[in-house]
Parts: C-alpha cells; structure tokens; sequence
C-alpha cells in the first residue's frame, strides 16, 4: 500500500510539474508576442 501511495503521490507531483511549465511556455508565447508587436511600432 506504501508503494501505491507512493506512486500516486509522484505521479501528482510529475502532474503539477508539467502543468507548471505548460502554463510557463503560454506565458513566455504572450510575451514574445507583445515582445515582437512592441518591436514593429520601433
């Protein structure tokens, strides 16, 4: 039983990791876009 919860916990913390960086990689996308329109306007 150890083991399963074990394994469920990492598999949460794996989960929320790679949510984490997928909510990352959207931010760092919005920012190259208003990065690149604020450019243009140069």
């Amino acid at each position: 039983m150890e083991t399963l919860r074990l394994a469920r916990a990492t598999h949460q913390l794996l989960k929320r990791g790679v949510e984490a960086l997928e909510k990352i990689g959207r931010e760092l996308e919005r920012y190259n876009a208003r990065q690149e329109r604020t450019d243009g306007d140069s």
